[in-house]
C-alpha cells in the first residue's frame, strides 16, 4: 500500500503530474492500493519546496514529484512500459512546463509542439506515464494551460484534448482533487474562524450598523460588549 500526500496550496503544475499518474495505477489495476491525502499547506517539508509525497508500505517519505513518479513506477512495475528510457527523459523535462511566467514555458512548449508533430502520444503509441506527467504539469499551470486553450500550438493543442478525451478518468480526477481541497480549505477555515475580538475605548459604549437584534461579543476573559437595537442602531454596553 502507497499513501500519496500533496500540498493542496502549492503550484498544481507539481503536484498533478504525481497525482494522475497514481490514479492511473488505480485504473489500471483497481487492486492498487493508494490513498491520496490533501494537506492545506503550501510545502509538504520545511526547507525544501516538495510539494508532493510519497510513503510506500513502511518504508521512509520520498519528496518531489519526479522521484514521487519514479517511486509510483518502481512499486507498481506495470507503469513503465516498453520505453522506461524516454518516459524518464520526459519525467525530467517536465519541470520546464512548472513556471507560471510565459517567457519561461514559451520554449518548452514550441519543442513539445514540434516533438507531437505527426504523434498522438508523447512516447510510443499508447498513454505512457510521460503523456501523463506533461500533461498533468500544463492543466495544472494556468498560463500554460491558457496557451494550449488557444489554439495557437496546434500539434500540443490536439495532444492535449486527445488525451483528455480519450481518458475519461483524467477529468474526473482533476476535478476530484480540486473539490477534495477546496473542502479541505472551507474545513480548515471554520475550524480557525473566531468572533473573539479585542475593541478599545469601549466603556461608553460603541454604535454599530448591523441588523442582529442582540449581539454578544466577547472581549477578553470575562469581558464581554452587550448589544441591542435601539431604533435603526445597534449601541453597546461593556459587562466588566
Amino acid at each position: 500500500m502507497a499513501t500519496l500526500n500533496i500540498a493542496s496550496k502549492a503550484n498544481q503544475a507539481t503536484t498533478f503530474p504525481a497525482l494522475l499518474v497514481a490514479q492511473y495505477a488505480k485504473e489500471a489495476d483497481p487492486n492498487s492500493s493508494i490513498n491520496v491525502n490533501f494537506e492545506e499547506v503550501d510545502t509538504l517539508k520545511a526547507g525544501d519546496n516538495a510539494t508532493v509525497e510519497i510513503i510506500v508500505g513502511s518504508e521512509t517519505s520520498t519528496y518531489g514529484s519526479e522521484k514521487v513518479i519514479d517511486g509510483l513506477m518502481e512499486a507498481y512495475p506495470f507503469l513503465q512500459g516498453k520505453h522506461d528510457t524516454l518516459v524518464k527523459e520526459w519525467l525530467g523535462r517536465t519541470a520546464s512546463f512548472v513556471p507560471t511566467d510565459f517567457k519561461s514555458i514559451d520554449g518548452p512548449l514550441l519543442e513539445l509542439d514540434a516533438h507531437l508533430t505527426l504523434r498522438s502520444h508523447v512516447v510510443g503509441y499508447t498513454l505512457t506515464v510521460a503523456d501523463l506527467s506533461v500533461w498533468a504539469a500544463i492543466r495544472g499551470n494556468k498560463v500554460a494551460h491558457a496557451a494550449v486553450k488557444k489554439g495557437a500550438l496546434l500539434n500540443v493543442t490536439r495532444w492535449f484534448k486527445f488525451i483528455e478525451e480519450t481518458n475519461a478518468w483524467i477529468v474526473t480526477a482533476v476535478h476530484s482533487a480540486n473539490a477534495q481541497a477546496q473542502a479541505k480549505k472551507a474545513t480548515k477555515s471554520s475550524e480557525g474562524a473566531s468572533y473573539d475580538i479585542a475593541l478599545p475605548d469601549t466603556e461608553k459604549g460603541v454604535v454599530t450598523r448591523f441588523p442582529p437584534s442582540h449581539l454578544v461579543i466577547s472581549i477578553s476573559g470575562t469581558q464581554k460588549l452587550h448589544c441591542s437595537m435601539i431604533t435603526s442602531r445597534m449601541r453597546c454596553i461593556r459587562e466588566h
